[in-house]
């Protein structure tokens, strides 16, 4: 298989498209009872690619004699209570980095030996001192507290009327009692990494909106008002395009090239100004409708999709089945052959479709931002850069995120996560702009944090200008356009390239099979009525053959009896 190599890899292995000139040499060390890497490690990398390309994590069972020789800054992750092993420890002790240490058990290292804290739960309101802001969460979280004031401070917690430390600096070293990185408290230490970096940030804030699930059930009407609206404002709108709607009560595939005039929409939208977004291919797996259900990740068994929806499903047997770790990495890759197989076929099919109408899809995005680690893998060789959250967890859809600022999480391999930090507009709600403003306000709290939401066209013109003029009004905003980061979708076939506000495509189909290809049954019952008319055309033919012959046959022999 193609992919093969690569699907054995799926479990582990800066700023986009530039290079971090002097990037830092990353090593994060972490203690859990857990035998995979966590999601929260796998958050701590995705925000820590912020400001390097050099990222190596290990376990602390894993560290050797050699583990921080060109170790610039250190991290030490505490999950869990555990005693860090002796070796691990004195290496990290004998270290010359500047060390960031999380959560539990960092007081065994030299650097915070003398820190006292205190783990309280319950905690939702918070103090940054860069800002002088005060925060209340949402969502109550359990941190450390430092239990004796300190000189220099990042963070501070707020108990009955007092406040403690959570997150301090120790010359260059740091400590945080934030450790829940996959809760909204993380925003405080996402920006303290811009000082245990001494990273200078730029005076802004990038932004986008997206006008969501775009497929060929979308009234043209809506989507042309909402879209020129944007676009009359000089924003460079996004376009999250699936290109088949798959009718969840017959089973019928219904293309763009069915809905003419919403195509022309789109593709007028396009030349001033929108780009694309490949939002999967149908948006949907089994029965479920586009736009509504899943298509890379299996939720009724809540694993990878491992085959079509017309066949039968397998079920991923877990570890614990097998003797030993080398017959289930055996067994994983062979059956994970189905999921990249499947990948392949609806990546593919997204982009030559979407080319085939004369659209130039410059980005991609995971329907409900679900995939697996081997998935995202894949996807890389196929898009330079995603959209929305990532799927921390490989074994549970619903564990997933994103940084605040864009980033490239090593779960990424290459490809530049754009973030969608504040929602959508939820027509169920009273008040819905105020509720993503309320997202904002807290993203402030970050340096060039991105201000990354969408919105559904089908609502029509009702909250878009609020959005806008809330958006706009954060401080140093700027609209991202894609077309000017370099970014770069490709298959065998088709490449396209967007550099400096131009798109560049390079088409090595022919033209006539790239409208075979558009034209190609998706369903099961469309491939079924496919094939009857091929078999009735080839029993026709057939029928036709044997006519003549048998004409020509009989016009010999009456030839043959005059003669």
């Amino acid at each position: 298989m193609r992919y093969k190599v690569l699907i054995l890899l799926f479990a582990l292995i800066g700023f986009p498209h530039v290079a971090l000139a002097n990037s830092p040499n990353v090593t994060i060390v972490y203690s859990s009872t857990s035998n995979d890497v966590p999601p929260e490690i796998y958050k701590l990398d995705a925000l820590v690619s912020r400001f390097s390309e050099d990222i190596h994590i290990l376990r602390d069972t894993e560290v050797t004699e050699t583990s921080f020789k060109k170790t610039s800054h250190l991290f030490y992750f505490g999950l869990n209570a555990a005693t860090i092993p002796a070796s691990t420890r004195k290496l990290i002790n004998e270290s010359n980095a500047a060390l960031y240490g999380i959560g539990f058990n960092a007081n065994q290292l030299r650097a915070f030996e003398k820190i006292d804290v205190t783990r309280i739960q319950g905690v939702s309101k918070f103090y940054q001192e860069r800002t002088n802001t005060s925060l209340t969460f949402a969502l109550a979280d359990t941190v450390f507290s430092v239990n004796h004031q300190m000189k220099n401070v990042h963070a501070r917690i707020a108990q009955k009327d007092k406040e403690y430390p959570t997150i301090i600096q120790l010359n260059e070293h740091f400590y945080s009692g934030i450790y829940n990185l996959l809760n909204r408290s993380s925003l405080l230490f996402a920006d303290s990494l811009y000082d245990f970096f001494k990273e200078e940030a730029k005076p802004e804030h990038l932004g986008y909106i997206r006008l969501e699930d775009v497929n060929p059930s979308t009234d043209p009407k809506l989507l042309e008002k909402t879209g020129n609206y944007l676009l009359d404002r000089n924003i460079p709108v996004l376009l999250a395009v699936i290109p088949v709607y798959v009718d969840p009560d017959s089973g019928q595939a219904i293309h763009f090239n069915d809905r003419p005039k919403l195509l022309n929409v789109i593709k007028n939208l396009e030349k001033r100004g929108a780009s694309v977004i490949a939002h999967g291919y149908t948006h949907q797996y089994r029965s479920s409708e586009t736009g509504e259900g899943f298509e890379f990740w299996d939720v009724e068994n809540n694993q990878p999709v491992l085959t079509p929806s017309d066949e039968q499903s397998i079920i991923l047997k877990p570890e614990e089945t097998f003797s030993n770790t080398k017959d289930y990495n055996t067994y994983l890759r062979d059956v994970l052959e189905g999921e990249a197989s499947y990948i392949q076929s609806k990546l593919t099919k997204s982009v030559h479709e979407l080319v085939s109408l004369g659209l130039h899809p410059l980005a991609f995005e995971a329907p409900h931002y679900t995939m697996s680690h081997s998935g995202y893998q894949l996807t890389a060789t196929y898009f330079s850069n995603v959209f929305g959250q990532i799927q921390w967890s490989n074994t549970e859809w619903e564990v997933m995120g994103t940084t605040p600022y864009v980033s490239k999480p090593s779960l990424l391999h290459g490809m530049t996560l754009y973030p969608e930090t504040i929602g959508y507009v939820r027509t169920d709600l009273p008040r819905p702009v105020e509720e993503m403003r309320r997202a904002r306000d807290e993203l402030l709290i970050v340096r060039e944090s991105m201000i990354g939401g969408f919105y559904h066209p089908y609502i029509g013109m009702e909250h878009l200008a609020d959005l806008v003029d809330m958006m706009e009004s954060t401080p140093g905003f700027q609209w991202l356009d894609l077309r000017d980061q370099d970014e770069w979708v490709r298959t065998e076939d088709v490449s396209i390239q967007a550099s400096n506000g131009t798109i560049s495509l390079q088409d090595n189909r022919s033209p006539l099979w790239s409208q075979l290809e558009l034209n190609m049954p998706n369903s099961f019952l469309e491939k079924s009525l496919w094939a009857l008319v091929i078999i009735t055309f080839t029993a026709v033919l057939m029928f036709l053959t044997y006519t003549l012959y048998l004409r020509t046959q009989r016009k010999k022999r009456l030839f043959k009896e005059r003669g």
